[in-house]
């Protein structure tokens, strides 16, 4: 398993994804996916 706590990134000094949690079990698939539909 997968587990993400409070993940922030930032790419060229703009902040792209803020405060993120999730888990992830053995098989699972996470897609992120943007406002405009891109991910």
């Amino acid at each position: 398993m997968l587990e993400v706590e409070d993940l922030t990134v930032e790419v060229g000094g703009r902040e792209i994804i803020h405060d993120v949690s999730f888990n992830i079990d053995i098989g699972e698939t996470l897609a992120l996916f943007g406002p405009n539909g891109s991910g």
